[in-house]
């Protein structure tokens, strides 16, 4: 789907791509049936927010897309919290081809903030839902995306976005430093958060995502997981895991587009260190 409905007051996609238009989900399941003959192994679903996707429910999408047959992987962005429904933790939570990692934006822990940005939830909103997908799907990796410095945020503002990032203890963020974007309503704002101010909100959010995606990634150490290979490079395979970890082994084994048994014998804030064990 291309297009988006929701006008966050920092973002000009519904200026310059149009309200959202749904691809119809028969096209969408013919063009990945014929990607995984080709031997595709992941699927992205991609929309600004795939949870308005309207052809037919999205999770019924999931559901239509699981049912076909083959080895592959299905995973999707972005998703808005504000209308992230049961159906579709159900969804999530009941197709084995869907992976488990979700990527679900918050843009900033304070609520004043959050209604400046035109993003229509709570930050008590977002962190229940969050606690309901982690109960369906306990081992579930979570990223998210932040701005910071956004148009009048204060200390204790950010601050609260600082607290809510060690509660929630995401595995991965995306932390942007809020720029004009020419044609929305933020750019009527004035920017007086500094470029030094921004530069110093954006490391201490950085320094918590560290602590907290290095205590994820240890939990992983001796076990065996499941890893796609997606890149070669001088005597070591680089893949993801269902959880989207990025996992580096070295071997000079051909096995770019496999999925592959891995042991993880250490982990890094940003990723895990393997060992082969078989391939599937």
């Amino acid at each position: 789907m291309t297009g988006c409905n929701n006008f966050c007051s920092y973002c000009v996609v519904p200026y310059v791509r149009g309200r959202e238009i749904s691809r119809p989900a028969e096209e969408i399941i013919c063009e990945i049936k014929n990607l995984v003959k080709r031997g595709y192994k992941e699927i992205w679903l991609l929309g600004q927010n795939v949870n308005s996707y309207s052809a037919i429910p999205f999770p019924q999408l999931l559901k239509k897309i699981n049912k076909i047959p083959g080895k592959f992987w299905i995973r999707f962005t972005s998703s808005h919290p504000r209308d992230f429904s049961d159906e579709l933790i159900e969804a999530m939570a009941g197709c084995k081809k869907v992976t488990e990692y979700l990527n679900l934006p918050i843009q900033a822990g304070d609520n004043k903030i959050l209604k400046q940005m035109n993003r229509r939830y709570t930050v008590k909103y977002y962190k229940n839902l969050v606690k309901k997908i982690r109960k369906k799907i306990p081992n579930i990796a979570l990223s998210t995306d932040i701005i910071v410095g956004f148009p009048g945020e204060t200390k204790k503002q950010f601050e609260n976005t600082a607290k809510l990032f060690k509660e929630i203890e995401y595995d991965m963020a995306y932390i942007n430093k809020f720029s004009l974007r020419t044609g929305t309503k933020a750019a009527k704002l004035k920017d007086n958060i500094s470029p030094k101010e921004k530069d110093r909100r954006d490391k201490i959010l950085t320094e918590v995502l560290k602590q907290t995606a290095l205590e994820k990634n240890k939990k992983y150490i001796g076990k065996t997981v499941e890893v796609l290979v997606n890149k070669t490079e001088k005597g070591f395979l680089f893949g993801k895991t269902r959880t989207y970890k990025t996992v580096k082994v070295e071997s000079k084994k051909k096995l770019l587009g496999q999925f592959v048994k891995v042991k993880i014998i250490d982990a890094l804030p940003w990723g895990l260190k393997g060992e082969f064990k078989k391939t599937t």
